[in-house]
């Protein structure tokens, strides 16, 4: 009876053991995955990032599932090997050096989107993850919500950021500086995306990156060990409260053939288009408005090195409202890149209709003053006519008068004279 006892006792514990084993083996460390957003609250129109980050573990290969709602935001751009299905964006990516380059404590996907309606919206993050021998590793699922605010809130909170620069939600630089002069284009706040290209052997670049709010946090990466070819640099800047993140990228070219890397613009036009400002090649934002009756516009772009690629990106059936052009120049070398930006904003009737009116009461005012400033040309002419005719009048008296003294002068010499001769004679 106790040794049959004791048998149930060893096969209990071996039945234990196996559970353990198979619970262990299907519940691998969770992979730590978190969905961040750039902002808390957007506004219509507005473009704004969605970050995906992975935690401390190697993963050498992932499909990411990323939902959203596609009545309130239009998805702009994302990595490569992203397909979109309606809601649903699909990213997929696996490690083409064979297992020998994972991913780890890093930034793994950036998305891109703008707002088309207003309210409160989600976005929810799965995927499949696989360790370097195609094991599948557990996944947490991630979300984030934010708020699209309409027109009105939106001027009405802009002017509230413009009293305070210095909020403790604010995560913008106040100063970026390289220690290798060349960065394109010169540094703005607002402007995310920056280009550098040398053909100096450098293995590290040197940042200063200040934070508007003192207390931000901001980390460097990609800056070390400076590869041949194109090595992308990300400042990440996180505010006080930790409600705000915003990402600067320096896409940093090392080459030793600095024409072979020349992706700058030589010509960027737009028929019937103004561009403000005016075009410069080492400008790589700018803004435009168009008439409603446009809704294909016609992109002249030519990239200095006649062996560069350009791609346009959203110049055709334009929206009422905002609208992002993008111009990518590719170089010769197939690596080196910039993007330039046209915000085109596509008016509406009524818009229209103002816009007319004030440029008829611009081409009125303009006209009233060309009108002064031609009466004030004419009572200029009229007086300098009158100040000449007073001068030859001043001189042909000058004249009269010269000529009277001569006579008068010769009248009394002759005069003089005579009354001499008459002595004489005497």
């Amino acid at each position: 009876m106790k040794k049959k006892i004791f048998y149930i006792f060893l096969n209990l514990i071996l039945l234990l053991s196996l559970c353990n084993f198979s619970l262990a083996a299907n519940n691998k460390e969770n992979l730590s995955l978190k969905i961040e957003n750039e902002k808390k609250e957007v506004y219509l129109d507005e473009t704004f990032k969605i970050y995906v980050n992975l935690g401390d573990i190697n993963v050498f290969a992932y499909t990411l599932n990323l939902y959203f709602d596609n009545s309130k935001l239009e998805y702009v751009e994302g990595p490569e090997n992203t397909n979109i299905l309606n809601n649903r964006i699909i990213t997929i990516w696996y490690d083409e050096k064979g297992g020998i380059n994972p991913k780890k404590n890093e930034q793994i996907a950036e998305f891109t989107f703008k707002a088309i309606g207003e309210g409160d919206v989600s976005f929810n993050l799965s995927g499949e993850f696989f360790d370097k021998d195609g094991n599948v590793l557990n996944v947490n699922d991630s979300n984030i919500q934010l708020k699209i605010k309409g027109i009105e809130e939106s001027k009405d909170d802009n002017q509230e950021e413009k009293e305070d620069l210095t909020t403790s939600n604010d995560s913008r630089l106040k100063i970026l500086r390289l220690s290798e002069e060349g960065i394109v284009p010169e540094f703005l706040p607002d402007i995310k995306d920056y280009y550098f290209v040398t053909n100096k052997d450098l293995t590290n670049l040197n940042i200063t990156a200040i934070p508007n709010n003192s207390d931000a946090n901001v980390r460097i990466n990609g800056n070390d060990n400076l590869n041949e070819g194109i090595n992308k640099i990300t400042i990440d800047v996180t505010s006080k409260d930790k409600t705000s993140k915003s990402t600067y990228t320096i896409n940093l070219t090392k080459t030793k053939n600095l024409e072979d890397a020349n992706a700058n613009l030589e010509t960027l036009a737009i028929e019937n288009v103004l561009l403000e400002p005016i075009f410069d090649t080492n400008t790589l934002n700018y803004k435009a408005s168009i008439s409603n009756n446009i809704e294909n516009l016609n992109i002249f772009a030519v990239p200095e090195n006649a062996n560069g690629k350009v791609e346009i990106e959203g110049g055709s059936n334009l929206r009422e409202g905002t609208n992002i052009v993008n111009i990518k120049v590719t170089a010769p070398n197939g690596f080196s890149f910039r993007n330039y930006q046209v915000i085109i904003h596509r008016r509406t009737l009524e818009e229209d209709e103002e816009y007319k009116e004030e440029q008829e009461a611009s081409a009125k005012k303009l006209s009233t003053i060309l009108e002064e400033q031609e009466n004030i040309e004419n009572i200029k002419e009229e007086n300098n006519k009158e100040e000449a005719e007073e001068n030859k009048k001043n001189d042909v008296i000058k004249k009269v008068i010269i000529v009277i003294g001569l006579i008068i002068i010769v009248t009394a010499e002759i005069i003089i004279i005579k009354k001499r001769k008459a002595k004489r004679n005497v």
